[in-house]
């Protein structure tokens, strides 16, 4: 029997979820509590969040979790999960369905991708560390789920990779050396952002098109002296021609920035490498112990990351259902 999810069915959902935490996924293990805010619809803050159970008898045997975009013109698979016992009998598909014809409701695709504002931690494989990253950028290609959601009809638009570094004894890479070297010879440094003494940061942002780092670059920029820090590449001691920042450590030691970006006139120096290993330096030195990312498969910017000697954790397949008419 497949019902909508109510608190009565939360102590049961969060045996499954920590069940399957502890076996099969990567994410991090919830209490009821933690569980029923993510995962129980609520009537009074209009979020477009559903989720069913499949109950057996008087027993949980699975449920499913999703939302709509704030527009929504797109719905978000979250999380569909069955015990393995009762796995190829259809009620994985059975639990999507349910959950797939509330979303059509509102929406013209569904994805399974970081947009998602239903955002669930993750353990990072292979670190040796309690080290964690905020969200899934997609579906994990090293388990069941994808082939799973391939069945029903999901096809993969776009591939993301997630890379990790731990920072506790992070020193630059020797080719970095050489690309500072070879920055202060075409007379640009990479030095942390003084708005007494540096200019063009909005320019530097109208040249990368990038709106969404403007804003938020700009309004951090904004707090004067409550601003986080920002690593900029200045070319000869004034102009800003690259970015990257601003700078934080989560509460977890993870080391965040916003992003990273070199203004056209000023690539193929190196800059962006550098920026970013200058990053890195910084953020241990703000005591942060790891930081983590993902970037797509095809994105340039994994060339920075790799320099900077960041290795691949996990692959991930943002996938996607088109409604059909």
């Amino acid at each position: 029997m497949i019902l909508p999810i109510t608190n009565e069915h939360i102590p049961a959902v969060t045996v499954l979820f920590n069940r399957a935490a502890v076996e099969e996924t990567l994410y991090k293990s919830m209490t009821e509590e933690q569980c029923a805010s993510f995962f129980l619809p609520k009537k009074d803050d209009g979020e477009g969040k559903y989720g069913f159970v499949c109950q057996e008898g008087d027993q949980i045997i699975g449920f499913s979790s999703g939302c709509t975009s704030a527009d929504g013109r797109t719905g978000y698979i979250t999380y569909v999960y069955v015990v393995p016992e009762r796995r190829g009998q259809g009620f994985g598909r059975t639990l999507a369905e349910a959950l797939e014809e509330k979303l059509w409701d509102a929406a013209e695709k569904i994805d399974i991708v970081f947009y998602n504002p239903m955002q669930i931690p993750w353990w990072i494989p292979g670190t040796g560390q309690k080290h964690d990253h905020p969200c899934a950028p997609g579906v994990d290609m090293s388990g069941p789920a994808f082939l799973f959601f391939k069945r029903l009809g999901y096809r993969c638009f776009a591939y993301q990779n997630s890379y990790y570094q731990n920072l506790e004894n992070y020193v630059y890479p020797s080719d970095i050396l050489a690309k500072i070297e070879k920055l202060r010879q075409a007379d640009i440094e990479v030095t942390y952002y003084d708005r007494q003494v540096h200019t063009g940061l909005a320019e530097l942002f109208d040249d990368l098109n990038n709106p969404g780092w403007k804003q938020a670059i700009l309004a951090n920029d904004a707090k004067g002296n409550d601003a986080r820090p920002l690593l900029v590449a200045v070319h000869r001691g004034k102009t800003v021609c690259g970015y990257t920042g601003p700078l934080s450590v989560s509460p977890e030691g993870r080391g965040c920035f916003h992003g990273i970006g070199v203004h056209h006139e000023y690539r193929q120096h190196g800059a962006g490498k550098v920026l970013f290993s200058t990053l890195c330096m910084a953020l241990r030195e703000q005591g942060a112990a790891f930081m983590s990312l993902y970037t797509g498969e095809d994105n340039p910017a994994r060339n920075i990351y790799e320099a900077a000697g960041f290795k691949i954790v996990r692959s991930w397949a943002d996938m996607r259902k088109i409604r059909r008419k």
